[in-house]
């Protein structure tokens, strides 16, 4: 898949995982949706910068924690996955620092999807690092989806 498509398979599932309404339990559905497919990671979920969901695996990495909340940062600023915002950065030569953002507290790395509502506004985030990037962000679009009740495209052949 080249780069090309890739992006447009993130915007087609942005403009697609959005919400009428988010509740605790939804989000916690999510969570629990992630968790039941992935071994080895950190799960976070935050709206309005409360943490509503988090569950760290047997066999995380200690600075998981660390990289899903620094994605999250990541989406909730920019509005988009953290995929997407890597991808578009990358290409343009953009760092994070050129964003005037602290690397310590953001990365331009795949794993985070905002929470975003039908209008578009950012509410939070959903992150999850463990897996390779593609992996971390697919199976939060995968966990959404299904708690939408709705199919997107995946960026996994």
């Amino acid at each position: 898949m080249t780069n090309e498509e890739l992006i447009e398979i993130l915007y087609k599932q942005d403009e697609m995982l959005r919400f009428d309404t988010v509740s605790e339990a939804m989000l916690c559905e999510i969570g629990e949706k992630i968790a039941a497919s992935a071994k080895a990671v950190c799960i976070l979920i935050r709206i309005n910068g409360l943490e509503i969901y988090s569950r760290i695996f047997p066999g995380a990495a200690r600075n998981n924690r660390k990289w899903a909340e620094r994605k999250g940062n990541m989406a909730e600023f920019s509005g988009k996955s953290s995929m997407l915002a890597a991808l578009e950065n990358r290409a343009k030569g953009r760092s994070v620092s050129d964003l005037g953002l602290d690397s310590s507290e953001y990365v331009l790395e795949g794993g985070a999807v905002p929470v975003k509502l039908r209008s578009g506004l950012v509410i939070g985030s959903i992150a999850v690092s463990g897996m390779p990037s593609e992996c971390d962000h697919q199976s939060i679009c995968d966990a959404v989806a299904s708690v939408l009740k709705i199919s997107v495209p995946s960026i996994i052949s």
